[in-house]
């Protein structure tokens, strides 16, 4: 004996990983015949760079380059050098059996690096970087809608959450050859690059999605003056994608671009000056579709007439909240009092990472960054120096309920400005994104089976059975207590509520 039972397909966007896989930094470097010796290690940076990634099979597969660049005085006149190496690296991060229908959200972080001169021209280097991923996939999920026999009682419920209409990522590679500007000396050698990403524009158009924006990047350079200082360049580098996702046009799109890495090298001339830079720069665009849906589903059961086995499954669905973007900034005071402060070469961030959450209706940022800092004591030596800061924001929240959060958070610009001979003034500007779904946890049937066998036995001397209730009591519960119906307590107690709210006598018909 069976049920007839009527099931509903639902499609979902889960999270089916969120995790980090470390990768060690060990290298010992010998610098080439045209590096001078080492006289002081000012900054050792390791910049990993993420090329692809990718589902493939059980595992997300991500493959990426590492630079590792030292900036360093030599030996003689005490100028800024720099020495790198560059390397391949590979992570394969183990994920749930995958339907195919996903996208990574991956991402690095540097953990620490140890950088010390074992010789003037031997470096020992040691550290590590995390690869780290979120991996979301769009699943079918089969629910119980109803059991089809008058024997059985059951309590639905109506929950709504967000469908996944569709899922769409692409690699965006901006490939440009840049001029240095007019009366800037020719590039030696790079000692930094830096990029950010600026959407300005996402509109669905035929059905597919297009973004519009800008990378900023910065490039600091050693110049082939002998007693120069390094100089730094800026350009704007705007980008534009069409990106395929099924059902744009009539759901709410979560996008996403990413900076996954940006190289640039030196490039000659027609005239063979070292006057151009070429750079590329590479971004994941990501678009996730989300449709309003709403679902009836079996929360409990049971028989008049036989016992049942029932089978649950709890799960929390998600509703697309919406899409957020701000913008803070603070400011903070650095003194140097030791050596001074003369003269800013260059300052910029490294890492800056961004949780969020809500708190009594507000969604509070909290994160940590890194001030990076090349500049000349008053003596006109070069120094670095660096600190790791905390940011904090909040804003208002739309909405009940608890909440997950999709933050990512960038420094998106530093303005500094020397207030004495040995201190200044850094402001910070952020840029927030954040994507919020609201949570609600049900615990629902699955499968209700029948156990012919065991019959619930029956009182045939009586067919109405006094009950004193204190008042609060769920009319469900009653009724599965004695195996009749709510509605027949309703019918018999001349009630509307699905809760007997007052104290009393009530009469269960059985």
């Amino acid at each position: 004996m069976e049920y007839k039972q009527r099931r509903e397909t639902i499609t979902v966007n889960e999270v089916i990983y969120d995790g980090c896989q470390e990768q060690p930094v060990d290298l010992e470097l010998t610098l080439p015949d045209y590096c001078p010796d080492i006289q002081k290690i000012l900054k050792c940076q390791v910049e990993p760079s993420i090329l692809s990634a990718s589902l493939v099979g059980d595992s997300a597969d991500i493959n990426g380059s590492m630079t590792v660049r030292v900036l360093y005085l030599d030996a003689d006149s005490k100028k800024i050098r720099c020495y790198e190496n560059t390397s391949q690296f590979s992570a394969n991060l183990p994920v749930k059996t995958t339907t195919g229908n996903g996208v990574v959200l991956p991402r690095t972080n540097v953990e620490y690096v140890n950088c010390r001169a074992t010789s003037p021209r031997r470096l020992d280097i040691h550290g590590a970087f995390s690869v780290c991923a979120c991996v979301w996939e769009q699943r079918d999920l089969e629910l119980l809608h109803s059991v089809e026999d008058d024997d059985v009682e059951q309590l639905q419920e109506e929950v709504s959450f967000s469908t996944c209409e569709g899922v769409a990522q692409q690699m965006i590679s901006i490939e440009e050859v840049l001029e240095l500007g007019a009366g800037k000396p020719c590039a030696d050698r790079i000692l930094r690059t830096d990029a950010t990403v600026s959407v300005e524009e996402c509109r669905v158009l035929d059905s597919r999605m297009l973004c519009k924006g800008t990378v900023l990047l910065k490039v600091l350079y050693l110049t082939d003056l002998r007693d120069a200082l390094p100089e730094t360049m800026e350009y704007g580098l705007p980008f534009q994608q069409m990106l395929d996702c099924r059902a744009a046009d009539r759901s709410q799109a979560d996008v996403s671009i990413r900076l996954m890495g940006a190289n640039v090298q030196i490039k000659s001339d027609s005239a063979g000056e070292n006057n151009l830079l070429e750079a590329e720069v590479k971004l994941l665009a990501t678009v996730q579709s989300y449709g309003d849906s709403t679902v009836t589903m079996v929360t409990d059961a049971y028989s008049r007439s036989l016992e049942v086995t029932l089978e649950h499954q709890q799960r929390t669905f998600l509703q697309f909240g919406g899409s957020y973007t701000d913008h803070c900034a603070q400011k903070n005071t650095f003194s140097f009092p030791e050596g001074g402060l003369s003269k800013v070469i260059d300052i910029w961030n490294e890492s800056c990472v961004v949780t969020a959450a809500e708190e009594e209706g507000t969604l509070l940022y909290k994160g940590k960054y890194n001030l990076c800092l090349l500049a000349l004591n008053n003596e006109g030596t070069p120094f670095y120096f660096e600190r790791t800061l905390e940011m904090n924001y909040g804003r208002e929240l739309n909405g009940e309920g608890g909440c997950q959060c999709r933050t990512s958070g960038s420094v998106s610009n530093l303005t500094y400005r020397i207030t004495g001979g040995d201190s200044m003034e850094i402001k910070t500007e952020f840029s927030l994104e954040t994507t919020v779904f609201r949570e609600r946890t049900c615990r629902f049937l699955t499968e209700v089976i029948p156990n012919p066998d065991m019959e619930k036995p029956k009182d045939r001397s009586a067919s109405l059975v006094l009950y004193y209730t204190a008042g609060g009591e769920s009319l469900w519960e009653i009724a599965k207590q004695y195996a009749t119906s709510v509605q027949a307590i309703q019918s018999e107690n001349d009630l509307t509520e699905s809760v007997a709210d007052q104290p009393g006598m009530l009469l269960i018909p059985i």
